[in-house]
């Protein structure tokens, strides 16, 4: 059966894609920042979590008051999986967008999908018009319900178990699938 975030998929070019899907993220353990910064994450819902984040994606690090950290964090803990409607409040700091915000709570939480453009286009290309919106946090959100419905929907064989979290083998998949 499929997920109601996959309605009008291409049931072909998804096939395609989960059994590509293994060879497409084999590489993925030779990303030497990325598996440094996500076993960097010592603690739950931190502050460093974004500092993390920030350091692997190469971007300027906040120097924010205390009172606006505390915000983020609370931001941080409270935000659950897949709802990414607290997430919006963060989108009025400076520098701050939808696809930064997906590298924050990924790394926070191993569970967020990582906001990608390519991986986008492909879900238009099969048949899942996903918005590519970093100023809109609820293209985001049907970003994360598409990798959510591709993990739901994914064959046994589908998703390699590398050790790596499962939204950024589909991230990967996603961006690399022709």
């Amino acid at each position: 059966m499929i997920p109601v975030a996959l309605y009008g998929v291409d049931a072909a070019m998804c096939e395609r894609f989960y059994e590509a899907l293994p060879q497409l993220v084999k590489d993925a353990y030779e990303d030497q920042a990325y598996i440094e910064s996500l076993y960097a994450i010592e603690t739950k819902h931190s502050i460093d979590h974004v500092r993390i984040a920030d350091v692997w994606s190469d971007r300027a690090p906040f120097a924010w008051p205390e009172d606006v950290v505390n915000e983020v964090e609370m931001v941080l803990r409270t935000t659950n999986y897949p709802d990414v409607a607290l997430l919006e409040h963060l989108m009025t700091l400076d520098d701050v967008d939808a696809q930064r915000i997906s590298e924050w709570m990924h790394f926070s939480t191993n569970l967020f999908p990582i906001y990608s453009q390519k991986a986008c286009e492909t879900l238009g290309r099969m048949g899942l018009e996903t918005p590519y919106k970093p100023k809109d946090i609820a293209s985001y959100g049907l970003y994360v319900s598409r990798i959510e419905g591709l993990k739901l929907h994914a064959p046994a064989a589908g998703l390699p178990e590398i050790g790596l979290p499962r939204t950024r083998m589909l991230q990967l998949g996603l961006e690399r699938f022709e």
